[in-house]
């Protein structure tokens, strides 16, 4: 995805931070987003809806993942930022989705969102009902924008 590299500027140089990609294959970002973790020092965890056996080359560990599952982690709460590299636009659960997402995310974490720039609007409205602040969007080219959410601890369960 061209541009992509810029919001790695948000991602302090912090050796051992946990980030997590879930991905489809269809925008080929492990790539910049695995060198830089190497760079820093950071893990990556790769959720794959897709079987990817082409990411076993990398030195990384990729698990199948799907939407539907009842938690998103073995552990309730482990990544730093998680980027959404996915079109969930047709999904019905898109709020369930974010609530999960926000559940595994510790606190102050950062959840990036790439999505369609006309869907952007509606993704707002859901975060900021479950929780998410410092919503923010940043444009990665003419049709595409990603948005960028904080966890913000100790105000509600969701």
């Amino acid at each position: 995805m061209k541009n992509f590299e810029m919001l790695f500027d948000v991602i302090p140089p912090h050796p051992g931070l946990n980030i997590a990609l879930i991905e489809d294959s269809k925008d080929m970002v492990i790539d910049s987003l695995l060198k830089y973790c190497e760079q820093i020092r950071a893990t990556l965890h790769v959720k794959a809806l897709e079987n990817r056996e082409s990411l076993n080359s990398y030195n990384l560990k990729v698990k199948n993942f799907s939407f539907d599952e009842k938690k998103y982690n073995n552990f309730s709460i482990l990544y730093d930022f998680l980027f959404l590299c996915v079109d969930i636009s047709d999904r019905d659960d898109i709020e369930m989705i974010f609530k999960k997402i926000y559940r595994v995310l510790k606190n102050a974490g950062n959840l990036f969102i790439c999505t369609k720039r006309d869907e952007a609007s509606s993704y707002f409205q859901i975060l900021e009902s479950i929780n998410y602040v410092a919503l923010n969007s940043v444009e990665l080219n003419t049709h595409t924008e990603v948005i960028v959410a904080k966890k913000m601890h100790g105000w509600k369960i969701v």
